[in-house]
């Protein structure tokens, strides 16, 4: 799911990475627009007799400079279109209706650079196996 979702990303930002790169002081970057795809995290598991099914959600950060907020508005609405049609190579995947979630853009004060931090975040239901 991790490499789908970052290959749909990837056209739209000069840096992308995953939760572990940007944490990695190896591999972190300063350049932005920046998006940062979190490794998805299972939120259920149901298994039956010949086949496991599990409802993961996937989370999408994006750190745009403060000066770009309509940049980064237009890319939040690209991402709630997109998103819901992923499309995954090796399982079955369908997006959980109504559980896209995307606040109200934030200002982050973290770093010496002034950004803009917006998430996207929605469920799917993926058949593994």
């Amino acid at each position: 799911m991790l490499q789908s979702v970052i290959k749909l990303v990837s056209p739209y930002a000069t840096t992308v990475l995953t939760g572990d790169e940007a944490n990695d002081p190896n591999t972190f970057q300063l350049e932005y627009p920046q998006i940062i795809v979190q490794i998805p995290w299972r939120v259920e598991q149901s298994r039956y007799k010949l086949v496991t099914t599990g409802v993961y959600t996937q989370q999408i950060d994006l750190y745009w400079n403060a000066d770009e907020m309509g940049s980064l508005m237009d890319m939040l609405d690209k991402l709630e279109i997109l998103l819901p049609h992923l499309k995954l190579t090796q399982y079955p995947c369908e997006y959980q209706a109504d559980s896209l979630v995307s606040p109200q853009p934030q200002v982050d004060t973290t770093t010496s650079t002034k950004l803009i931090h917006g998430i996207v975040r929605a469920d799917f239901f993926i058949t593994e196996n």
